[in-house]
């Protein structure tokens, strides 16, 4: 049998692939754009709503409940977007030098932000970390850290029944950093904790849920980094080196 490939095929299948990757995440970024426009609008209109003094508390209730299904699909669209640039090896790193506590000072500033101006209520965030660690700086893309931390955030908060939760970071030998979420244990009744299988088990059926683990893993991989679950400590986490290699 003849062989048909002709010199150069392989070239060319590796420019159609390329072209079709390039074209997939150009309509799911118009696609993204198309949603986030009108939800945009959705989410303004109910935030005007809840602050009119005529609803009543039920009312109140519903437009919590567009606000809370309205930031689920953003964060979904998100998550879409940034899976297909990661599997088209497209995603631009940028890396910068920062400080590891200014971040997370940062991120947790940004998470109250918008839980307020979301009217949200769901969950509430600690801080954590060694006090004798000052001045640590780590170089990495700090936007997708802290993407990273959000759908961490997302991911536990579906686990535990309670509100409150700890995040933090541990330095490990001088040469990586531990960035951990846990449920602040002493709001944890004994029924509440999770054994091993319940930590790495991810609902393939809830689209949200299966979409946040493998962009959430992803992201870390990218970050040069590993997810580490811990059913002792409750933990989820990731370890990321202080330099981006």
């Amino acid at each position: 049998m003849k062989n048909n490939i002709r010199p150069g095929g392989n070239y060319v299948l590796k420019e159609n692939s390329k072209k079709f990757d390039t074209e997939r995440i150009c309509f799911l970024s118009h696609i993204s754009h198309g949603i986030r426009t009108p939800l945009n609008s959705i989410m303004g209109f109910s935030k005007l709503l809840a602050l009119k003094e005529l609803i009543d508390d039920k009312q109140k209730e519903y437009i919590q409940g567009i606000l809370s299904g309205s930031n689920l699909l953003l964060q979904f669209v998100d998550n879409v977007i940034d899976l297909s640039q990661f599997e088209a090896n497209n995603y631009s790193i940028r890396v910068k030098k920062y400080d590891i506590n200014q971040m997370m000072w940062e991120f947790t500033e940004s998470f109250y932000s918008r839980k307020i101006e979301n009217n949200d209520t769901s969950i509430n965030l600690m801080l954590v970390w060694d006090s004798k660690v000052k001045g640590l700086e780590i170089e990495t893309d700090t936007r997708l850290l802290q993407k990273s931390i959000q759908r961490i955030i997302n991911l536990v908060s579906v686990k535990y029944p309670i509100e409150e939760f700890e995040l933090g970071y541990r330095l490990i030998n001088n040469e990586s950093i531990a960035i951990f979420l846990r449920p602040a244990l002493e709001k944890l009744s004994q029924e509440d904790y999770l054994n091993e299988k319940q930590l790495y088990a991810v609902d393939e059926d809830n689209s949200f849920d299966f979409f946040n683990f493998r962009v959430l893993s992803k992201s870390v991989e990218i970050l040069r980094g590993e997810l580490h679950l811990s059913s002792d400590k409750q933990e989820y986490s990731f370890i990321i080196p202080l330099k981006y290699t």
